[in-house]
């Protein structure tokens, strides 16, 4: 009976726990730094009460607010960088459904109990975790200038879906099972910028037009920036625009070269602000006197921050494509023996530039019906509703944007076209976008080609969507994609979603409140492709669909009529959207070039590896891609090495090919995050000694760290002891210690002073 008692109980013990459900109650969090930036490494440490019969799940987001949100809403401020997605693994929302809970700790399967849940299980053991994170970068986070950051911390037995995040802090332990940390302030940065400096055109006939444009980026100081239009040997330039408006100072509109001079951007001074500000500035020539093929258009931009100037070129060559090379790594705060990831990003643009929109040199307004679209649009209504486009200044750096919407009125779409006074039928369309809304189903649009008659029979209009939830059109035939084509026609309209075949999926989610870069190409009357990528990432190589109207509607060729590529405004099942876009660009295709792509790898960094389309030819220590002949293309190849210094790395990357004069990226500059650290023991001979005798007291050091550095030894001493001797020479005593300065301590040096004292006492 005694054995059967003792089997009933064990199995008694074996079930019991499955039916326990006990929460982990957080103890301690501990970040160190306690105030980390964006882009910076930091150290979290997660000490939590958890059950023994079950896993423990956990997920970790920075925000700009103070509280759990929805975790499925994008543009809310609020990134993840721990779930079960992975450690240090980036997302602003999740997927509908998806578990997000990284588990911290599987099922323990028992184990001595020595702590109770917060729900009252004693079955229960503290665990201590510990994980190295980052900071996401600025752009992840919507809005302008913030400076406060918040740690969120949530933790669930077993299975931690999406949904239950934001009801975590009302659950059945209060708020013991997460965590909010008290506020930072973002570090204020060293006053740093970086200017980059591109071309976009080709200049072939009279009548071109070539753009040259500087982004940059600047933190705690103020940044001005110069710029000489270039004079060419022979021919003349025309100044067309500058831009930003209210924000430069130079020649006036309509001179020419020689006669122009130098063009001055004064930017907001941003002396003791946190973060960093971003944006361009641009000035649009036109060729009114031919000047001859062959002839090289050199162009440098020079930046000047208190006295720190900086300075970045760039150049074409008549009759052939303008390229632009930049080179990028993904983050400055690299260490010794970590990784670096190098970007290469071209462009080469064989295509003639057309028309350039960048909203800068608008008037900040309201545009309506009662207005008239803004100046170098028409509008496209539908059904009566023009909308409501707002041009203005989101951040106060002088770079303007439009902004549509037509709230209260919903599913109404609305167009602005652009007139710039040609039609439009093959060629290539960029331009910037950012989906406002509060809702994961907003969509923006970008006309192809639209020939403007609404409410006719004769309507007709291709054009590519993007999509926040990825739903465009109807699930029968859009179906699921965040880029998709879209055709139009008919009156009332009918349109169809091609479940356009993808080249290659989107590699990321898109998101509201965030600003993406969207190319398209007409390549003939019914043949279309296009891509997305996020604003401020290398362009991607390739294309991401493409489609062909198999059966395109009557009147719909591009002889037929005449054609504008625009934007629009997707009002939807909400009037709450807000379309944003900027920087509207229309190339038509005109020529090739034959390039190769050069990168050297610099002192202090052993290759490692690539990503992209096609592997580097490497002859030590150069890195080459051969590109071939293309057109209107862009994309980028990335590197990697590994850090095995802790002196500066400065590298650039370059493009050259047959007949293509070579260009040099910008420089590419950091320091390794190198860490200095000394160990320190110190013995006493002998180590019991009698009033009256002495003892020598031995300190020695070891360089541990990773950098020389000066080390200063420093001991106090007791009162009951009289220092009679010191070692070696450049000790000194006073105060009541015994300093020793020993300079340049090489990494693994060591060494060790000594002292001698008379005790007096007892």
């Amino acid at each position: 009976m005694k054995n059967k008692k003792i089997l009933i109980i064990t199995g008694l013990i074996v079930f019991l726990p499955i039916l326990i459900i006990a929460q982990p109650t957080i103890i301690s969090v501990t970040m160190n730094p306690p105030n980390p930036g964006f882009g910076q490494q930091f150290t979290l440490t997660l000490t939590y009460c958890g059950q023994l019969y079950n896993s423990h799940t956990l997920a970790v987001a920075i925000s700009t607010k103070n509280y759990f949100q929805n975790a499925q809403l994008s543009g809310s401020g609020q990134v993840f960088i721990l779930s079960s997605r992975g450690v240090d693994v980036h997302f602003a929302s999740a997927n509908p459904g998806e578990q997000i809970g990284y588990t911290a700790q599987p099922n323990p399967g028992g184990g001595v109990s020595d702590c109770t849940t917060c729900d009252g299980n004693s079955q229960a053991r503290k665990f201590t975790k510990q994980y190295v994170l980052t900071v996401p970068p600025e752009n992840m986070f919507p809005g302008c200038n913030n400076t406060q950051l918040y740690l969120l911390l949530g933790m669930k037995d077993s299975n931690m879906g999406e949904s239950e995040w934001a009801g975590l802090t009302g659950g059945d332990c209060g708020s013991q099972d997460t965590y909010t940390s008290p506020g930072w302030t973002i570090p204020i940065p060293s006053p740093t910028y970086t200017l980059v400096k591109r071309v976009e055109g080709v200049l072939q006939d009279v009548g071109d037009l070539v753009l040259f444009s500087i982004d940059y980026t600047y933190g705690n100081g103020p940044l001005t920036i110069t710029d000489a239009i270039p004079n060419p040997p022979s021919g003349q330039f025309q100044l067309v625009a500058v831009g930003p408006l209210g924000m430069w100072s130079g020649p006036s509109i309509g001179c020419t070269t020689p006669g122009c001079g130098t063009i001055t951007w004064t930017l907001p001074n941003r002396t003791g602000q946190p973060g960093y500000a971003s944006g361009t500035v641009w000035f649009l020539l036109k060729m009114t006197q031919d000047i001859p093929d062959g002839t090289a258009i050199n162009n440098t931009v020079q930046g000047n921050m208190s006295g720190n100037i900086k300075s970045h070129s760039t150049s074409l060559t008549v009759g052939q494509a303008a390229i632009t090379l930049e080179k990028s790594i993904r983050t400055t705060q690299v260490g010794l023996n970590q990784t670096v990831t190098y970007f290469l990003e071209y462009n080469i643009n064989g295509s003639k530039l057309v028309a350039y929109q960048p909203f800068d040199d608008i008037a900040s307004n309201t545009y309506n019906s009662g207005t008239g679209a803004p100046p170098g649009w028409v509008f496209n209504p539908d059904g009566g509703e023009y909308g409501q486009w707002a041009v203005y200044d989101e951040c106060n750096t002088g770079d303007r944007i439009i902004r549509g919407s037509i709230y209260p009125t919903t599913k109404k779409y609305p167009g602005l076209l652009y007139n710039y006074g040609s039609s439009f039928c093959t060629g290539t369309i960029v331009t910037d976008v950012m989906i406002d809304a509060n809702y994961e189903g907003a969509d923006s649009l970008i006309f192809i080609r639209n020939n403007n008659r609404p409410g006719t029979a004769q309507a007709v209009a291709y054009a590519v969507v993007l999509s926040v939830d990825g739903m465009i059109g109807t699930a029968s035939s859009g179906g699921k994609s965040a880029l998709g084509f879209q055709r139009c026609s008919g009156n009332p309209a009918s349109c169809i979603w091609p479940a356009s075949p993808a080249i290659a999926a989107p590699p990321f989610d898109i998101e509201t409140k965030k600003w993406y870069r969207v190319k398209v190409e007409a390549l003939s009357d019914y043949s279309f492709r296009a891509k997305v990528w996020r604003k401020g990432d290398p362009e991607p190589s390739g294309w991401l669909i493409q489609w062909t109207d198999p059966s395109p509607p009557a009147g719909s060729s591009c002889a037929s009529d005449y054609w504008y590529a625009g934007i629009a405004e997707q009002g939807g099942d909400s009037g709450w959207t807000n379309d944003h876009y900027n920087n509207f660009i229309i190339y038509q295709p005109r020529t090739s070039a034959n390039t190769s792509l050069y990168d050297t790898i610099p002192t202090g960094i052993t290759y490692q590896g690539y990503a992209g389309v096609s592997s580097p030819a490497t002859t030590s220590p150069v890195l080459k891609w051969n590109l071939g002949d293309i057109s209107n293309a862009g994309g980028t190849y990335t590197w990697w090495g590994l850090v095995n210094t802790c002196t500066p790395v400065t590298n650039r990357c370059s493009m050259s090919g047959t007949g293509i004069q070579t260009i040099n990226s910008n420089d590419v500059v950091f320091t390794p995050a190198c860490i200095s650290y000394i160990s320190i023991t110190k013995t006493a001979n002998p180590n019991t000694v009698v009033a009256g005798g002495t003892a020598t007291f031995v300190i020695c050091y070891q360089n541990t760290g990773q950098l020389t550095t000066n080390v200063v030894v420093t001991d106090l001493i007791p009162s009951q002891v009289n220092p009679v001797t010191w070692n070696p020479n450049g000790g000194s005593v006073g105060g009541g210690q015994i300093v020793w300065t020993i300079p340049n301590v090489p990494v693994g040096g060591s060494g060790c002073v000594t002292w001698a004292g008379k005790v007096n006492w007892p």
